[in-house]
């Protein structure tokens, strides 16, 4: 299991996983150089649902090659948390719109997405 240390350096949140050595920074500043907890999140939930997809594409032996999907979140009045994300997937051509209609309602289906709020909505469009 990763585990991800989380460390304050003067008003920047720096995000490591001790087995890659990668650094995420996070913050609040404008103008900003980084993204901020809720981009993080939906960052976070992106990588998932691509995951999902391609784990089931390997299973199905079906090439998802090149699929991309944007997630943006929307925020309540106060910024305080987030009520919505749109989930915009663009599939290759080369997948029938069932193909594209299967992965994107699995992706949903992701550890992310299964551990967010109920009351979070969802707008899921496939290209």
């Amino acid at each position: 299991m990763t585990v991800i240390t989380t460390k304050l350096e003067e008003n920047l949140v720096t995000l490591g996983g001790a087995q890659n050595r990668q650094v995420v920074r996070t913050e609040y500043n404008e103008p900003r150089e980084f993204m901020n907890p809720g981009e993080l999140l939906a960052a976070s939930l992106g990588a998932c649902m691509m995951t999902m997809v391609g784990f089931l594409a390997s299973r199905r032996n079906e090439s998802v090659a090149g699929t991309k999907v944007h997630v943006e979140p929307s925020f309540d009045e106060k910024h305080s948390r987030i009520t919505s994300f749109t989930v915009t997937f663009e599939f290759p051509e080369t997948l029938t719109q069932t193909q594209k209609d299967f992965y994107a309602k699995a992706a949903q289906g992701c550890p992310v997405h299964n551990s967010l709020r109920e009351d979070i909505s969802y707008k899921v469009i496939v290209k």
